[in-house]
């Protein structure tokens, strides 16, 4: 499939894994690849990413934006399941000291020594980030066009039905079926 790919759509494939390390994650994600086409702000549909204020820097802080903490209405609705969240807190902080249930920092990509040098390892793709490139495919298939653009891995990573890329985009201020409806028109614009 990666031969259909034109150069710059092959270039975000490699900065996605660039961009996963670092971030120190451990995988490469759709988040990753979108973070990549960010960075091409001129390319077909990365411009209207741009337009939209989808930078590579709000995309990176929407990455690494920590997490939500639990609210009063949830801990209302924990409550009526009998679970105390202040309770658990301070019951894992005595036991493991404090800060324990925040988010560990991932652990930073391994390298190894080959042929004298360290060489970086190489990060797999998530079965999302998979599917996304896969969809990819389709999205160039049903424009009928010969090769897969960054334009068509932008549309593949607008999967509408991913929850955590739906969520990365409400982050962004945003969801993934406007996005898609905005690309998708602008292509149509460039091509007439």
């Amino acid at each position: 499939m990666f031969e259909r790919f034109t150069k710059e759509a092959r270039d975000v494939v490699v900065d996605a894994q660039e961009q996963a390390r670092s971030l120190r994650h451990a995988e490469i994600g759709p988040e990753h690849l979108l973070l990549a086409v960010a960075h091409r702000d001129r390319a077909p549909g990365a411009a209207t990413l741009a337009r939209l204020g989808i930078t590579p820097q709000a995309c990176r802080a929407a990455l690494t934006a920590p997490a939500a903490p639990f609210g009063e209405g949830d801990a209302e609705a924990l409550r009526a399941f009998g679970i105390d969240l202040d309770a658990v807190r301070g019951r894992a902080e005595d036991a493991f000291g404090r800060g324990a249930l925040d988010a560990a920092p991932p652990p930073a990509p391994e390298t190894r020594r080959l042929f004298g040098r360290d060489r970086k390892r190489h990060l797999p793709f998530t079965r999302r980030a998979r599917k996304a490139l896969e969809r990819s495919l389709r999205e160039a298939l049903e424009r009928r066009d010969d090769r897969i653009g960054v334009e068509h891995v932008l549309l593949g990573v607008l999967d509408t039905e991913d929850r955590a890329t739906a969520g990365l985009f409400r982050r962004l201020g945003t969801d993934t079926a406007a996005v898609r409806a905005d690309v998708v028109a602008d292509l149509g614009r460039a091509a007439a």
